[in-house]
């Protein structure tokens, strides 16, 4: 989203972009990246945790909040502290305001980061609510602080918010920066490297050590001068680094092969597995993981696109498909603004023009959108022009609100890779013009590659639970007998797992899922609840429960299955 900025901050905008540039030159960018990373993904297992109803949510919370790499939150100890005693003394208020923060569904940022607040009295709520945002996808919801993030809106002539929003307003900042520096020749991934670049210009306390004297002291009176394009400018382009080089060529962001050896040992997949779906998704562009919930689709795409855009300087974004959800808030459409305080209509790009805009301006890099539930909308309005572009890729064509001599085409770097439930049977209703466009991977619990991914992460994790907890998957299947609605093996994947919880998680997880499937068949229902499949399993394994001594409540189910009063 690129606001409109007065013709007098183009010097301002044109410093700040110079001393971006200047750091992007340095190893400093990919260091802040590879110590924050880690944490995002101990704040998405905690997020993972509280959802599944994982009872060692709090235990992950803290883990991550303790992670040894967290200076985000622990230099400000006052935050840091408070919300540690607070989740220690009122796990029920913290389980609430994380619901509203990392639960919200599709609601507006600001309205899930002013639930999270309103629950948690602690310093500086807004700042740590964007701490725990990294849950979601760090490289989108960065870490913020108002103080760095003031001085960088007055050294570029950007408004202050309008009202309390801050975390909002920084992140609409930072693709301002985005677009600013791509205009001016400086690519920035995405927001994590945004906030790292405004982080280091405008944190006072930092210059790196191996800076000249002379760039040094001129980063300083740039600072202290809040921004003044003409004070002490810094001569970038005329400044090599020490082997001759351009300093933008840092090795340390050098392009690389992704590695899906790697990627398959985390997914518990085959390499061979893997490399097959890259490769296929290479050669199509754009590719569906459909399957019933809780099957692992959108971890794995993920996944796939953190890859790509980690090992070739590209980027990956998720949007998620719903009812309301349309062609303006997918590609581009008008949205109202306020200029000098009428009231006014900006075509502002949506995800899908920002993406492929950057992608088109880097082709040596990978760019992934990931489009999560994609059957949930209206995939033809939504999706519009990109029907045509989708088959014919770099053909340029004017879209919906495209006026005059602009055009739009989809650039070969971008990858598409789609989730779908078929647990609702809308997959079904897709049509032939979208099916010819896309190529298809099963996510099934019976099918590669998802068969036996239950049994082989228990074994690495829970071994002592392994062979129990999958069988009785595999026989609730088998009694299910859906294949679209199947259960998936992400409910079992708690590395606190145990009996009891086992026997939670299927009655607060599964049954309720399963009860849509077995509707006016009682005796199905009642055949697929845990203490029937667990007698059915101790009988196969010559268990307590095995003979003829079995009490009336056991007699068999009219579908032969044993009961379950």
């Amino acid at each position: 989203m690129t606001q409109q900025q007065p013709d007098a901050n183009t010097e301002r905008w044109d410093a700040f972009v110079e001393w971006a540039r200047r750091f992007d030159g340095t190893g400093y960018i990919a260091g802040e990246r590879a110590y924050k990373l880690p944490i995002g993904e101990a704040l998405a297992a905690a997020r993972e945790a509280l959802l599944n109803e994982s009872l060692d949510w709090r235990d992950r919370l803290r883990e991550a909040i303790e992670h040894p790499n967290n200076n985000l939150t622990k230099t400000n100890w006052r935050m840091h502290s408070a919300f540690v005693a607070l989740l220690d003394s009122d796990e029920a208020a913290v389980e609430t305001a994380l619901r509203q923060l990392w639960a919200y569904g599709d609601g507006p940022l600001r309205e899930r980061v002013r639930g999270f607040v309103e629950h948690v009295d602690i310093p500086q709520p807004e700042s740590f609510a964007s701490f725990l945002l990294m849950a979601l996808d760090i490289r989108q919801y960065p870490f913020y602080r108002n103080r760095v993030f003031h001085r960088a809106y007055r050294y570029t002539g950007y408004p202050y918010p309008a009202e309390k929003t801050e975390y909002e307003h920084a992140i609409a900042f930072m693709d301002e920066f985005t677009a600013q520096a791509r205009a001016r020749g400086l690519h920035i991934r995405d927001r994590l490297d945004a906030q790292t670049h405004v982080w280091w210009i405008a944190n006072r306390r930092y210059t790196p050590d191996n800076w000249p004297q002379g760039i040094a002291d001129a980063l300083d009176a740039y600072r202290k001068s809040d921004g003044d394009p003409h004070a002490a400018a810094p001569a970038l382009a005329a400044t090599p680094s020490e082997d001759g080089e351009d300093a933008s060529d840092d090795d340390a962001t050098a392009a690389r092969e992704p590695d899906w050896a790697a990627v398959g040992e985390e997914l518990l997949w085959s390499r061979g597995e893997l490399e097959g779906i890259a490769a296929d998704l290479e050669h199509k562009g754009q590719m569906i993981f459909y399957g019933p919930p809780g099957t692992g689709k959108t971890y794995a795409a993920r996944r796939i696109a953190r890859e790509y855009a980690e090992a070739t300087g590209g980027r990956a974004d998720l949007v998620q498909f719903h009812p309301s959800y349309a062609y303006e808030d997918f590609v581009e459409g008008y949205r109202p603004v306020l200029r000098d305080g009428q009231a006014a209509f900006e075509l502002r790009r949506g995800p899908l023009r920002g993406i492929a805009d950057e992608a088109a301006a880097n082709p040596d890099a990978k760019y992934v959108l990931v489009i999560d539930e994609l059957n949930r909308g209206n995939v033809a309005k939504v999706f519009g022009e990109l029907y045509f572009l989708l088959e014919y890729r770099e053909e340029a064509i004017r879209l919906q609100y495209g006026g005059g001599d602009d055009r739009f085409a989809l650039p070969k770097n971008l990858l598409f890779v789609c989730t779908m439930n078929t647990a609702d049977r809308s997959i079904a209703l897709l049509d032939a013009a979208l099916r010819r466009r896309f190529w298809f991977v099963p996510f099934f619990p019976g099918e590669p590659p998802i068969e036996g991914l239950l049994r082989r992460w228990l074994a690495a994790n829970r071994p002592e639970m392994a062979e129990r907890v999958a069988a009785l998957v595999e026989l609730a299947n088998e009694r299910l007998a859906d294949r679209d609605a199947a259960i998936g093996p992400s409910h079992f994947m708690d590395r606190g797992l145990d009996e009891a919880r086992l026997r939670r998680v299927w009655e607060r997880a599964v049954v309720p899922y399963v009860e849509e499937q077995c509707y006016g068949d009682d005796a199905k229902l009642a055949s697929l609840r845990y203490d029937s499949l667990t007698r059915e399993l101790d009988r196969r394994n010559g268990g307590a429960d095995a003979g003829d001594g079995a009490d009336a409540e056991d007699a068999p189910l009219p579908n032969g299955d044993a009961g379950d009063a």
